[in-house]
C-alpha cells in the first residue's frame, strides 16, 4: 500500500511539474530578434539612429536574459520572455528604420552641397583661366590659384566622406570648397577691376580726352 502511495506521489508531482512547464526555450524567436538587431547595426544604426539602436540593445539583453532566468528554473515559464523578445525586435526594426531615414536624409544633404560646390569650383577654375595677368597682380593670381586648390582638394575631400558614409563631414567640406571658390571668384572680379584702373592710368593723357 505504502509503495503504492508513493508511486502515486511521484506520478502527480510529474504530473504538477510537466503542468507548470513553459515549453522550450524560444530560443528561435530570441535568435530572429537578435537577427533583427545585426540587421539594425548593419544599415549604420549606431551612427544615424544612436538613441534608437541603444533602445533596441537593452530590450534584447532584458530579452536574453528573461530566457536564460527562466530556463534555469525548475518549473519554467517563457511567457514575460516571450513579450521582451517581441518588444525587443520591434525596437530592432525600429532602430533600422529610423537610421535608413536619417541615412538617406544626411546622404542627401552632403550630394547636394557637394553638387553646389563643384558647381562654384568649375566657375571659379572658368575665372581664373581668363584672369588679368600683368604686373601688379601677380601675387593676386597666385593667391587665387592656391585658394582654389584647397577648395578642389576639399572637393575630393568631401567625395571620399560620402563613400564612407561620413556625411556630415562630407557637407562640411563641401561648404568649406564653396566659400573658397566663391572667395577666388569675387577676388578674380577685384583683381581684373586692378588692372583695368592700373591700365588706366598708364594710359597718356591724350588719349583719356
Amino acid at each position: 500500500m505504502r509503495m503504492r502511495y508513493f508511486s502515486l506521489c511521484v506520478a502527480f508531482t510529474g504530473a504538477v511539474l510537466f503542468a507548470g512547464c513553459g515549453g522550450e526555450p524560444p530560443t528561435s524567436d530570441l535568435a530572429a530578434a537578435k537577427k533583427a538587431l545585426e540587421s539594425a547595426r548593419d544599415v549604420g544604426a549606431e551612427q544615424f539612429a544612436s538613441q534608437q539602436y541603444s533602445v533596441a540593445e537593452e530590450a534584447y539583453s532584458a530579452a536574453e536574459k528573461a530566457v536564460n532566468d527562466a530556463s534555469a528554473e525548475i518549473i519554467t515559464d517563457f511567457a514575460e520572455s516571450q513579450a521582451l523578445i517581441t518588444n525587443a525586435k520591434s525596437k530592432a526594426n525600429e532602430a533600422k528604420s529610423a537610421a535608413e531615414t536619417e541615412k538617406s536624409r544626411q546622404r542627401g544633404a552632403a550630394e547636394n552641397a557637394l553638387a553646389a560646390a563643384v558647381d562654384v569650383v568649375g566657375q571659379a577654375r572658368d575665372a581664373l583661366a581668363g584672369a588679368p595677368v600683368g604686373k601688379g597682380t601677380e601675387g593676386d593670381i597666385q593667391q587665387l590659384q592656391d585658394e582654389l586648390g584647397a577648395a578642389e582638394a576639399e572637393i575630393s575631400a568631401a567625395k571620399s566622406a560620402v563613400s564612407s558614409d561620413e556625411f556630415s563631414n562630407a557637407e562640411m567640406n563641401a561648404k568649406s570648397a564653396q566659400q573658397k571658390a566663391e572667395m577666388v571668384v569675387t577676388g578674380i572680379r577685384d583683381a581684373a577691376k586692378k588692372y583695368d584702373d592700373m591700365v588706366e592710368k598708364m594710359r597718356p593723357w591724350y588719349d583719356r580726352i
